[in-house]
């Protein structure tokens, strides 16, 4: 079976100090992939090599059959939530989706309210976002990933903030996406968040699998 996602030995150092190293794995349809490690393991910048968002100095990363090249070639048909979006406070989260819905052209207000619905948010489309919590904003940046339907998840530490009965209904929510052939990779610092949700958990430490 050919891997949707395959990370080939790709490594990147940045003013000679190593950020990854040899790092290599496949991801196959409908399976949910998780990468943890403490903080500075290198796990978020991984995430962004593997959108394109940063160039890699040796390695490979082929997503659907076709090479990520920073700057030329992104990841597509993905939800995203690496660095979070900025959402301005005086609209409501609706409004905010809104804008970004617009800039892909091809998300309803439909995907939009129901997106924010199955994530928690359902009493607060209308709410400004200046009155939203810590654990509501990163709803809104999950939203946000999943408002377009797509086929791919790539979601760094997508738990930051939530309380204990957001995190099982978001555990829930990713099993139904994987249930459906969605392909998640996802990074938690907490490997009890996603033991029972990954086919397979590889563990970062200084930028190398361990």
């Amino acid at each position: 079976m050919t891997a949707i996602i395959s990370v080939r030995n790709i490594s990147k150092k940045i003013k000679e100090h190593p950020i990854f190293q040899d790092i290599s794995f496949d991801i196959h349809k409908g399976e949910c992939v998780g990468l943890v490690g403490h903080n500075g393991s290198g796990k978020t910048m991984i995430m962004k090599a593997i959108c394109g968002f940063i160039t890699i100095d040796t390695g490979e990363i082929i997503i659907n059959d076709e090479q990520i090249t920073c700057g030329t070639h992104f990841i597509r048909d993905a939800g995203v939530l690496i660095e979070a979006p900025v959402f301005l406070n005086t609209i409501t989260g609706y409004e905010n989706l809104a804008i970004l819905a617009n800039i892909q052209q091809k998300i309803s207000k439909e995907d939009i309210i129901h997106a924010m619905q199955v994530v928690g948010l359902g009493e607060a489309i209308n709410k400004k976002v200046r009155a939203y919590s810590l654990g509501m904003k990163q709803k809104l940046r999950i939203a946000q990933a999943i408002m377009e339907n797509p086929s791919i998840l790539i979601l760094d530490e997508p738990f930051n903030g939530l309380d204990k009965a957001s995190v099982e209904n978001f555990q829930c929510l990713l099993k139904a996406y994987q249930e459906k052939g969605t392909t998640i990779l996802l990074t938690t610092h907490d490997d009890r968040q996603i033991t029972t949700l990954c086919n397979k958990v590889y563990e970062l430490d200084n930028g190398r699998m361990l």
